[in-house]
């Protein structure tokens, strides 16, 4: 006889390992929903995915435009325009993480109601989507070097290791905030101000040494802060290396271990407001 696989469904309290076996078995759903995604998001649009491109290029002309040029906001050792495009990669990463994890339950209720996938399933296809737009714009961030002449540091090598981090911070916010939204729905609604305010509480156009002493504890506590410093150090050696991103790194690694866990947890919640 043909042997057949057989999923049993238990109310008993399931495993972290569990939940991981789970998405490695519907891995291929990732894929397919980062690939429904690029296509809705860029039909029927006149330039397709030269919008990936024309919002940080239009970021960027603004906050160079207002605080390069007006302010006369300083850099030391990179150019003005550099320095907000390596901000804006981390941010605009996490920004769409954030923003379409959130919601990504709403956009696919259609599917969810039709067939059975574990829920984790859509916000990491949201990361991969934003893995493509984060590409494109590193090949802006190319152009601009080309143009400043900047040169590149040894310690890209750490990368990868930073883009973790920031895929980390935007995947652990959605989990918890999925999480919340079981009980209180308003907390969708405080998505797009954190995504607004955030940016002002991160070196993404400013310095550091903007802020007064007394406050600059303010951006080593800020995990999407240290993102943002890691990718001017990776690819520039800009700053120097402070301890606490790693220890934060630890600290934002155990919530989103914890979310990814209350979140496949309450898989059936997370369907009741659809």
């Amino acid at each position: 006889m043909e042997d057949k696989e057989v999923t049993v469904y238990s109310s008993r309290t399931e495993t972290l390992g569990f939940f991981f076996r789970q998405i490695w078995k519907y891995r291929n759903l990732i894929l397919v929903f980062a690939q429904r995604d690029l296509k809705v998001k860029y039909a029927q649009t006149f330039i397709g995915l030269g919008w990936t491109v024309l919002q940080p290029l239009t970021a960027l002309f603004i906050y160079t435009f207002f605080f390069g040029f007006l302010l006369n906001w300083k850099t030391d050792g990179i150019d003005y325009p550099v320095y907000v495009l390596s901000g804006l990669l981390g941010w605009n990463y996490f920004s769409y993480i954030v923003n379409s994890g959130a919601f990504g339950i709403q956009e696919s209720a259609h599917l969810i109601k039709k067939i059975y996938f574990p829920k984790s399933i859509i916000p990491l296809s949201k990361t991969l989507t934003a893995l493509v737009e984060l590409g494109i714009s590193l090949l802006l961030l190319v152009l601009l070097l080309i143009y400043f002449g900047q040169s590149l540091s040894w310690k890209i090598i750490f990368l990868p290791l930073v883009l973790l981090y920031n895929t980390v911070c935007g995947l652990c916010l959605v989990f918890w905030i999925s999480v919340l939204a079981t009980k209180k729905r308003d907390v969708l609604h405080l998505v797009p101000f954190l995504m607004y305010f955030g940016i002002w509480f991160s070196p993404v156009f400013f310095g550091s040494d903007l802020l007064p002493e007394q406050y600059k504890f303010v951006l080593d506590f800020n995990p999407m802060a240290n993102v943002v410093e890691l990718w001017r150090w990776s690819l520039f050696d800009f700053g120097a290396f402070k301890w606490i991103w790693v220890i934060n790194l630890f600290i934002v690694m155990l919530f989103f271990m914890s979310g990814l866990y209350f979140y496949n947890r309450k898989e059936s919640k997370l369907t009741d407001y659809l």
